[in-house]
């Protein structure tokens, strides 16, 4: 039986905010790694969080990003929430400051 293919959805500010800290080679490859990682089995992909990102995971992509992903088995879907560079905790404060004004 084939995986079913998840879609992947971007919190606003991935779009607006986070992507504009990085070059065009560096978003490119961040992309491309989570299209191919994320769209087939995205629990395999990352590891859990703790806390009160319980609910998510971390994507590690080239040692010094990191992608904060949901997954929603029911919908097939991947909600990316944060996507930053691996400096301290500063994309999971990101990512808990995103989830606080929802």
């Amino acid at each position: 039986m084939e995986k079913p293919r998840y879609k992947i959805k971007l919190h606003p500010a991935v779009i607006h905010k986070d992507s504009k800290r990085f070059d065009s080679v560096t978003k490119e490859k961040i992309k491309k790694k989570c299209i191919e990682l994320l769209s087939s089995e995205p629990e395999k992909a990352g590891e859990p969080l703790l806390g009160p990102l319980k609910q998510y995971r971390k994507l590690k992509v080239f040692n010094d990003y990191r992608v904060v992903y949901r997954v929603e088995r029911h919908e097939i879907i991947v909600f990316i929430l944060a996507v930053g560079i691996r400096r301290d905790a500063e994309v999971y404060e990101l990512a808990l400051k995103r989830l606080n004004k929802n």
